[in-house]
């Protein structure tokens, strides 16, 4: 009876001893230290499955073997330092025999191995022999040890996978609403960020504004760099914008290398506000042109700021970002301020931009552009030529200004189209006139090209293309250019120019003295003839400051070989004055307004 209770009180202190703890290394350091007290044993292991990163698993896999997991020593002697692998050649012959226990005896010692389901081993170590009672009883407890096994590693590989899951979920939601270069918000986040600013600033009567921010210069960092420096010039924008505002400020990238900050929480004074904003925006401006220094080299960008406040919930966030784009792009547009607010009638124009850039797109699929041309004379009076003049004949407004959809068309990009209208235009006209018998002055017609146009690496072929398909003479087209090409891609520019040069087409110079580096590249591009602007020719007998320069402009273009023409003449007096400084062909008003290719033809006779 005795020994009766002696085991059942094994099995009891055992069974409490692996207890409802959760974590298996502590659950099985107490079960261990317990058999030894119970069991008087000299050492106790464990040895279960592992993965190759030391996690316990309970099921077989390829990725999977049972190693040493746990050690109780009992005795001061411990574990031998060879026995580990003694133990393991234990463990291993074992669990080839597919059996639920064993026991073996070298060194003097017991080692009595238990079968922990498919996935481990229990080892008792002792100097004596187990009873035969005390063996028989210990595979209710082997059985309550597997279970717990199973259970605590099914419980930390479910914590393990809800930890991981939490992880993934919250990478992918950081990736879903933040830009990966920068680490800023991305649009759809910030839009979210905005709604909630807009709530919160209608109850507790604060002010806010959006700012939209440009960067001008970065394309040319991309195209002539890399995009490598872009990105690490992005990467430095984003830092020095969060360094010159403060911790609450919202900021997130939005197109390619336009920035969106949210400023909330601004007094409800709306001057007050209005201050605040204005030195934080003069901060931003400062921080972002000072130069970025890189191992690549130092590069600087300017930028343009768009800027909308909101009170309270009456428009939408996408509506505010929207205004504060628009307002970005009119500073930009402008040019003259670096920031500016936004105005109701900023989005009227660009509803009017927009409207024009349709109505233009529908008038050259319904062809209703047309060629107006105004002749060019010499100082004999004799017609030498004439300028195409591009002209809209809208269907209910009548001829529209080229002073209004001209720009619209190059922002569009929408001139390119218009300019091989021009083009072909310009050479089925000048066959027709070629049909019949021109006066001997008579030279060529002349058509302008953007810088757009220019800069295309199609242009060159496709002048070429035109001449040949109406069969002129290449001599009887001239292309006019203005100074603004200076700013595009000028060697690619002058390499086109003098392929036209050699094919027979010539170039001239137009608005000549009313741009930029006129000077220094004049000799480099190869035009015979400078256009001198009328803003020099009007009352230029009065005024002794535009004769001097029209002087100037003659001498130059005769020092490198190229003739002059002076545009806008509208008196006799100009004409005069004009030929008193050598210049000998004019075009204006005083000789002819611009008029229809079939008056062209009529004016000839």
């Amino acid at each position: 009876m005795n020994t009766a209770m002696h085991i059942m009180s094994i099995q009891h202190q055992l069974v409490l001893a692996i207890g409802e703890e959760t974590d298996l290394k502590k659950m099985l350091y107490t079960f261990l230290h317990l058999a030894g007290q119970c069991l008087n044993t000299t050492n106790n292991h464990i040895f279960i499955m592992q993965d190759k990163q030391g996690t316990p698993v309970y099921q077989l896999n390829n990725d999977a073997s049972i190693q040493h997991f746990l050690s109780f020593p009992t005795r001061k002697e411990g574990i031998h330092t060879n026995q580990s692998s003694q133990l393991m050649n234990l463990v291993t012959d074992f669990s080839e025999k597919n059996i639920d226990s064993e026991v073996t005896q070298f060194n003097s010692s017991f080692y009595y191995l238990f079968k922990l389901g498919e996935f481990g081993v229990f080892i008792i170590e002792r100097k004596n022999a187990l009873s035969k009672e005390i063996q028989s009883a210990l595979p209710q407890v082997i059985n309550k040890l597997t279970n717990s096994c199973i259970a605590s590693i099914n419980y930390h590989t479910m914590v393990f996978e809800i930890k991981m899951r939490k992880e993934v979920e919250a990478q992918i939601r950081y990736q879903a609403t933040h830009d990966d270069l920068t680490g800023l918000y991305n649009r759809m986040e910030v839009q979210r960020c905005l709604t909630k600013a807009i709530q919160a600033t209608t109850v507790e009567k604060k002010t806010g504004y959006v700012l939209s921010i440009n960067l001008m210069n970065f394309k040319s960092i991309n195209d002539a760099i890399g995009y490598h420096v872009g990105d690490k010039v992005l990467r430095q924008v984003a830092d020095r914008i969060k360094n010159s505002t403060d911790k609450e400020t919202t900021i997130a990238i939005f197109n390619g290398h336009e920035f969106i900050l949210i400023i909330d929480h601004l007094p409800a004074n709306k001057m007050k506000a209005q201050l605040i904003i204005g030195d934080i925006i003069a901060e931003i401006i400062h921080t972002i042109e000072h130069p970025f220094e890189l191992a690549e080299g130092n590069f600087s960008l300017s930028c343009f700021i768009g800027y909308e406040r909101f009170t309270d919930n009456s428009k939408t966030a996408q509506d505010i970002i929207k205004n504060a784009s628009i307002a970005m792009y009119e500073a930009f547009k402008k040019s003259k301020d670096k920031a500016l607010a936004y105005k109701l009638i900023m989005s009227e124009q660009l509803n009017q931009h927009i409207r024009y850039t349709k109505e233009i797109k529908q008038a050259l699929i319904n062809n209703d552009f047309e060629l107006h041309y105004q002749p060019q004379f010499d100082h004999l009076y004799n017609m030498i030529g004439a300028e195409a003049l591009l002209r809209w004949n809208h269907p209910t407004r009548g001829y529209e200004s080229p002073a209004v959809y001209i720009p619209i068309a190059e922002e569009s990009d929408l001139i390119i189209e218009i300019g091989n209208y021009v083009l072909e235009q310009a050479c089925r006209d000048i066959k027709r006139l070629r049909q019949r018998v021109l006066p001997t002055y008579f030279e060529q017609i002349s058509i302008n090209v953007s810088a757009k146009q220019l800069a295309k690496r199609d242009f060159v072929n496709n002048v070429i293309a035109m001449v040949n398909k109406y069969q002129i003479p290449a001599s009887s087209l001239k292309i006019e250019i203005t100074e603004s090409i200076m700013m595009g891609n000028l060697e690619r520019s002058i390499d086109g120019l003098n392929t036209l040069l050699k094919f027979g087409v010539t170039c001239a110079i137009d608005d000549f003295g009313t741009g930029y580096s006129s000077l220094a590249y004049l000799k480099r591009l190869p035009a015979s003839l400078l256009k001198i602007d009328r803003s020099f020719v009007t009352d230029i007998h009065l005024d002794q400051s535009n004769k001097a320069i029209i002087s100037m402009i003659i001498q130059l273009a005769k020092s490198v070989n190229m003739e002059v023409i002076a545009e806008g003449v509208e008196t006799e007096k100009e004409v005069n004055c004009l030929i008193e400084l050598g210049c000998y062909k004019f075009q204006g008003y005083y000789f002819s307004r611009p008029i229809t290719f079939n008056k062209l033809l009529e004016y000839r006779h």
